[in-house]
């Protein structure tokens, strides 16, 4: 049996080939460091929520101050609904988990540092967090969470680990 902490994880991260451009963003720093301590539940949201590989990409769009997932080559393909009703329809698989690291700047799953781009100039007013990040950290407001740049910085990778050990201990 499995004693490994359970925590969730962009698919991407861990190697596979499912981001926009048909490639991953596979972290050797997190499988190598971090791979004997956690069982990862590897999740994409936009392939969850049935966009294509490859696909063409999405940008966080400041609509009247509002922040939207639009396609960058179609502004009337919005997926934030979609990305948002799939967050919470995880809330079960969540609740087993003790943490999750996203992929940075992410539309979907990056946690501070996405573009948000003016819907009439195209020009970057500002950064958020990814749509589905965001969800999950309101649904799991004490959760560890990280993303894999940070996690390159020993120390900060260490701090992670020691939050996720004793929130799976309080659980």
């Amino acid at each position: 049996m499995d004693k490994r902490i359970k925590i969730g994880i962009s698919s991407c991260l861990l190697g596979n080939e499912v981001r926009y451009d048909g490639g991953h963003s596979r972290s050797d720093c997190i499988i190598d460091n971090m791979g004997d301590s956690f069982e990862y539940i590897a999740f994409c949201p936009e392939v969850a929520i049935g966009m294509s590989i490859p696909r063409q990409p999405i940008n966080l769009v400041s609509i009247d101050g509002v922040i939207r997932v639009r396609g960058v080559s179609d502004s009337n393909q919005d997926v934030t609904d979609d990305l948002t009703n799939y967050a919470v329809s995880i809330t079960d698989q969540l609740n087993m988990m003790c943490g999750y690291i996203f992929k940075s700047r992410s539309p979907s799953c990056g946690l501070v540092d996405v573009n948000v781009y003016d819907e009439h100039t195209s020009q970057i007013i500002d950064t958020s967090a990814g749509q589905f990040a965001k969800i999950i950290r309101q649904q799991q407001p004490y959760f560890p969470v990280e993303d894999e740049v940070r996690l390159a910085d020993k120390e900060l990778r260490e701090d992670f680990i020691h939050r996720v050990m004793v929130y799976a201990q309080k659980k």
